[in-house]
């Protein structure tokens, strides 16, 4: 059985508490002043067995600090007798659960509560005032909360990163720490994830392949960098989980883009993170270098919508994602059996094996379908190369005097758009200080910066429309680029390989008398019919 503490031995307990907040109010609230306080306020009145609990850079509007809940695993042991604060605030600001501490559960563990500052004692009775001083400081945190939620909303919609935490791959430039360097020795590592997919692999293979040839995770990286992480260390710095290899596939970052508001919290008491849908984040273009270019980028995250599982042998078929039933439009399934010669390995209608649909087989060969798709792939590069002027104009053949003059109508709407979304960036700051040293009050700050930021937002939606209008009327010619420089890097290849035909190919069609139609990437719809149509 528990056996409590003598009122002599009994701990006086100590409580001091700072928030990032709170320093803003300067020296008198720091975490060494308080010590001081209550170390000569517990002296002078012969208080003894004093203890320190100490919550450094937590906010008093959660109770979940490690510094409290310490106390009151002790109050509940019974081993405290008497708790001090420096005034109320320093308990806490939420003056809901600051009344079920002092008004139920310390009376019920007989504790002597007191807060110096504000003249709390509860051995000398009742403070009327001492609630509506704890509604005064939750009131206080509130206001604060929201100023500094109205700078952060500013500072994000100017563009400036709002994570501390940059992603893997980038580095703070040491000149502008809103800026981002790239970081030579992990950025290699991305881009190996990044070409690994497009061979084939999926995150759990990755994972354990980076794991096999000791590559150390982001977060023992930037330790070994002599960086502070934010997460804790896993026991292994070479253990990388596929959730890990997900996360860094999807980030947008690593085109040159900053992304802000990808999270958000309800209220200032709620610390938790809400995920916000992809269409409500706000996405600011070329802010850094990139590390992986845009096509090698659509290509992975087409390829992670169509998840590609490894064979018995693991192996991933070469065709895998890429093949469709022209009947039923289902993806065709890769056989490789026991004892089955590689040459008789064969695609099959999904549909038509599960029963799902009254589909045919489709049935094919692997090599059948891998020598007429390097046939065919070979031709086409080969025309293209041989013959890019006159396929270029035939791509672009049309009234390309019209669009010219829509283009250049609308790059004048663009510019005058952009020229806005600058006028509002330096709005917000300009806002805020003039509410800060008094000139606006907080209502109509909030109304102010919550008009200015629905402009930006429809800016900038109309600015990324009229963006896309221009780039498929006139900027063609960018795909065709990508598709000449890629030609030139491929043009005498050998072997297919799965990078060869995830950039190359959209689909392909298979049709039950085996005819096989091959789609290509870049927008251009079927470059067979329109090679075959030129010749």
């Amino acid at each position: 059985m528990r056996q409590e503490s003598t009122n002599k031995t009994k701990i006086t307990a100590l409580y001091v508490r700072l928030s990032n907040d709170d320093e803003r109010e300067g020296e008198s609230n720091s975490i060494v002043n308080q010590k001081k306080m209550l170390s000569e306020y517990a002296k002078m009145h012969q208080m003894r067995n004093t203890k320190f609990y100490i919550d450094d850079g937590i906010s008093g509007t959660t109770f979940n600090r490690k510094g409290f809940q310490a106390m009151l695993t002790d109050i509940e042991e019974g081993l405290v007798g008497t708790v001090i604060v420096k005034d109320m605030s320093r308990f806490g600001r939420d003056y809901l659960q600051v009344g079920l501490y002092t008004d139920v559960m310390f009376p019920e563990h007989n504790i002597h509560f007191i807060a110096i500052n504000d003249g709390v004692d509860s051995e000398k009775g009742d403070n009327e005032f001492t609630p509506f001083r704890n509604i005064i400081n939750e009131w206080y945190a509130k206001d604060t909360s929201k100023k500094i939620r109205a700078v952060f909303k500013a500072k994000g919609m100017s563009g400036i990163p709002l994570t501390n935490t940059l992603p893997y791959g980038y580095v703070k430039d040491p000149d502008n720490p809103t800026h981002w360097l790239v970081d030579a020795y992990s950025a290699t590592v991305v881009r190996r994830m990044f070409q690994l997919t497009i061979e084939g692999y999926g995150p759990v293979q990755i994972a354990k392949l980076l794991e096999k040839e000791q590559i150390l995770t982001p977060a023992h990286y930037s330790v070994s960098q002599g960086r502070k992480v934010s997460t804790q260390l896993p026991k292994s710095p070479y253990y990388w989980s596929d959730r890990t290899i997900v996360k860094l596939l999807e980030k947008q970052e690593y085109l040159g883009h900053t992304v802000n508001f990808r999270t958000m919290r309800k209220s200032y008491k709620d610390k938790r993170k809400i995920w916000r849908d992809e269409k409500d984040w706000v996405i600011f273009e070329n802010t850094h270098e990139a590390i992986i270019e845009q096509s090698v980028f659509d290509t992975v995250q087409e390829l992670r919508k169509h998840k590609r599982r490894p064979t018995r042998h693991k192996e991933i078929p070469l065709f895998s994602g890429l093949l469709y039933c022209a009947d039923c439009g289902g993806k065709l399934y890769f056989h490789r059996g026991k004892g089955i010669d590689k040459r008789q390995e064969y695609y099959i209608c999904s549909s038509y094996q599960r029963r799902t649909t009254e589909c045919t087989a489709h049935y094919i060969r692997s090599v059948v379908i891998e020598e007429v798709v390097k046939s065919n792939l070979k031709q086409t590069m080969t025309h293209i190369h041989a013959n890019e002027k006159i396929f270029i104009q035939e791509v672009l053949k049309g009234d390309q005097q019209a669009k010219k003059r829509q283009a250049e109508s609308k790059q004048k709407e663009l510019n005058s758009a952009q020229k806005r979304i600058a006028e509002l960036d330096a709005i917000f700051p300009q806002l805020y200080e003039d509410m800060v040293n008094g000139r606006i009050n907080s209502e109509r700050f909030d109304k102010l910066s919550s008009t200015y930021e629905e402009e930006q937002i429809q800016l900038k939606q109309q600015v990324e429309l009229m963006t896309q209008d221009i780039q498929a009327e006139l900027d063609i010619t960018a795909y065709l680029r990508e598709l000449r420089k890629f030609v030139r890097k491929h043009i005498n290849f050998d072997t297919l390989t799965p990078e060869l035909l995830h950039e190359m190919i959209d689909k392909i069609i298979i049709y039950q008398d085996k005819r096989i139609e091959i789609h290509y990437k870049y927008g251009l719809g079927d470059l067979g019919d329109l090679i075959e149509k030129m010749a």
